[in-house]
């Protein structure tokens, strides 16, 4: 998958080799080969200093010793990145269309979009983009979803969909942090140089009708199902491991 890094220093105690060596069997909406793959990418990543130092975060943001919070980072980091691999796989094309700035794939971009984009407040992402002006009233809702007016390292993020998929996006967008302009106008010219069939099927995604929002959440749900399962596996993981521990006590 693109822009992850493989890092191979802090996994999570016991789940990660335990979670990888269960045998892979499909369920239903999960790819279980796509999930350890995630699993194994996110336990490298989240708990590794040096991923957060990619992004300039401070010191203070880079470790965590609370387990249950550390938890929480592999979690979200599994549902975005499960997701993006989804989208990836739903729309091929959408990994070689280019960069809307530097370091920063227009593909992640969409799938930060159909992660959270829900079409609630019945905006038009396409009339935005036809108009091509922040100050139309079709697009300042749009905007604020395309473009975070503050930098991403400033506050606790570490649920984020382009913190947990992308960290050379994070650079880029903290570049040019308070300008929604500068991202909206440069996703704007990446989309006007997609083919027209690759326009349309984007719209079909992004757009604010009831197909475009159901399959948002078909995808979604799909992402949520694979967490699930992550979890599942993992709580069976611990509980092994505890009644482990309990027999050694006992000189079992």
């Amino acid at each position: 998958m693109r822009n992850f890094t493989v890092q191979s220093l802090i996994t999570l105690l016991v789940t990660s080799s335990a979670f990888l060596l269960t045998p892979m069997r499909s369920d239903a909406q999960v790819n279980m080969n796509r999930l350890a793959q995630v699993v194994k990418s996110c336990q490298e990543d989240m708990l590794s200093p040096d991923y957060y130092k990619r992004m300039g975060f401070s010191s203070d943001h880079i470790y965590s010793n609370n387990k249950t919070q550390n938890k929480q980072r592999i979690t979200y980091c599994i549902n975005s990145r499960y997701h993006y691999s989804l989208l990836l796989t739903k729309y091929p094309w959408l990994d070689s269309t280019g960069e809307i700035l530097p370091g920063y794939p227009g593909s992640v971009l969409v799938g930060s979009l159909a992660k959270y984009f829900e079409g609630i407040y019945h905006t038009s992402i396409l009339d935005c983009i036809a108009n091509q002006d922040l100050s139309s009233e079709e697009c300042p809702l749009v905007a604020r979803f395309i473009a975070n007016g503050t930098a991403l390292r400033n506050g606790q993020y570490y649920n984020d969909y382009t913190v947990n998929v992308c960290p050379s996006c994070v650079v880029a967008h903290d570049e040019v942090s308070g300008s929604q302009q500068e991202i909206f106008k440069a996703f704007v010219q990446w989309f006007l140089t997609l083919e027209k069939t690759q326009r349309r099927e984007l719209i079909s995604l992004l757009g604010d009708g009831d197909e475009a929002r159901e399959l948002r959440l078909v995808i979604i749900g799909e992402a949520n199902t694979a967490e699930k399962k992550y979890l599942e596996v993992r709580q069976g993981v611990e509980e092994q491991e505890q009644e482990r521990r309990r027999q050694e006590v006992l000189g079992n």
